[in-house]
């Protein structure tokens, strides 16, 4: 498990998260206090992007599949370097067209990212290699948060902004220099041989690996069970500056990351002992736990605290099981359309739980915590269904 590209991808994962997490994390906060929004606009600029990448994940699963997996992960690199602007301008739309780069930028990078993983370790470990993979950048971003919520403290967003563009043009190059080429199969090869596929060919790929029922339902469970996601996510930093500062916001994403690298090294271990399918249940009900313990305590930062660290380690450690499935449910020749197609049901949940937690938070706070339960539930459903009808592969 532990080759130079699978050492070099985590490393480069790592210490982009320690550079871009305090973009990600502080965003709302930002919007709400820096640019005097409410938290629905936030998810608005937030929104679009998130669908932007989903589609272009897709173009990457293919671009992984034809090109190769160096290039798409590169070019889905220099988005975390355009992010830091958000922190510098001022004007809506700048900031839209900012996000809407780092949008393509990571379903390119998602897509390149994933399919090295799947290609650089052995099936048996892919689960462990997974967890490590993930929480390579959860860690380095729980690293950031702290270190963001103090330098925004001491200086302002746009130091962390500026910051953030120089560090990431640093590391980009460090990326040329150390991932390794592609090593392509006999399969591959033959593909990058062919004729240049139009967008109407790729996309027929898609329909009809869409039309497969484990791939559909997989889908499912990603779209209902990120759509959960995106209510927490959105949410959680706005609750926890509200009851304290942004300084306590920061380490709070601290302890919750650090909370989600033990929880998905622990799934990645048992993932590999005794498959996907039983972990994936285990962990719906724990997700379901996590946000009926947020919605019942918005006004106690402790209890927040506990909470939405169990909801960030949950959510981890559910999409720990993900390569593994596409891993399980797709040929050789389309592990990165495997990753795409998974992506967008993720894109697409993501970016409608945050349009929806945005518009329900200015209803009533705890609005966006039930919307998210009943999601869970209904991921919850599609996953008895993927273990009870959908028979394993050797």
């Amino acid at each position: 498990m532990w080759n130079p590209k699978f050492v070099s991808l985590c490393l480069l994962l790592f210490l982009t998260g320690v550079t871009v997490a305090p973009i990600q994390f502080f965003f709302p906060i930002y919007v709400e206090e820096g640019l005097g929004k409410m938290v629905w606009h936030a998810a608005i600029l937030r929104a679009i992007p998130i669908a932007i990448g989903g589609f272009f994940a897709l173009i990457g699963g293919g671009l992984c599949d034809r090109f190769g997996k160096k290039m798409t992960f590169l070019i889905g690199m220099t988005g975390s370097i355009v992010v830091g602007g958000v922190f510098v301008v001022k004007l809506d739309i700048i900031i839209l067209c900012i996000l809407c780069y780092q949008g393509i930028a990571v379903g390119l990078r998602t897509a390149g990212g994933q399919s090295y993983l799947i290609q650089s370790v052995d099936p048996k470990a892919l689960g462990l290699a997974t967890a490590i993979y993930f929480q390579s950048r959860n860690i380095g971003e729980a690293i950031g948060n702290a270190i963001g919520g103090e330098l925004i403290t001491r200086f302002d967003y746009g130091f962390v902004g500026y910051t953030t563009i120089i560090t990431m043009s640093i590391l980009m190059f460090m990326a040329i220099w150390m991932l390794p080429t592609d090593t392509q199969n006999k399969e591959s090869s033959d593909i990058k041989s062919e004729a240049k596929e139009s967008m109407t060919v790729m996309l027929a790929h898609y329909q009809k690996m869409i039309r497969r029922p484990n791939i559909l339902i997989l889908c499912c469970i990603r779209f209902f069970s990120t759509f959960s996601w995106g209510n927490v996510s959105l949410m959680m930093p706005v609750l926890i500056n509200r009851n304290t500062s942004v300084r306590l916001t920061g380490y709070y994403g601290t302890v919750s990351l650090i909370f989600s690298g033990i929880s998905s090294v622990l799934t990645g271990w048992v993932c590999d002992k005794i498959g996907s399918r039983i972990p994936a249940i285990y962990i719906h009900f724990l997700i379901l736990l996590s946000i009926v313990g947020i919605a019942s305590s918005v006004n106690s930062t402790g209890l927040l605290f506990i909470s939405g660290s169990l909801a960030t380690g949950t959510a981890w450690a559910l999409s720990i099981t993900m390569p593994r499935f596409i891993n399980e449910f797709s040929s050789s020749d389309e592990k990165g359309r495997g990753v795409g197609i998974t992506h967008l049901a993720w894109s697409a949940g993501f970016m409608l739980g945050q349009l929806v937690g945005g518009a329900l938070e200015s209803v009533n706070i705890a609005l966006p915590f039930i919307v998210a339960a009943v999601a869970v539930m209904v991921s919850t459903v599609f996953a008895f269904v993927l273990i009870r009808w959908i028979p394993a592969s050797d």
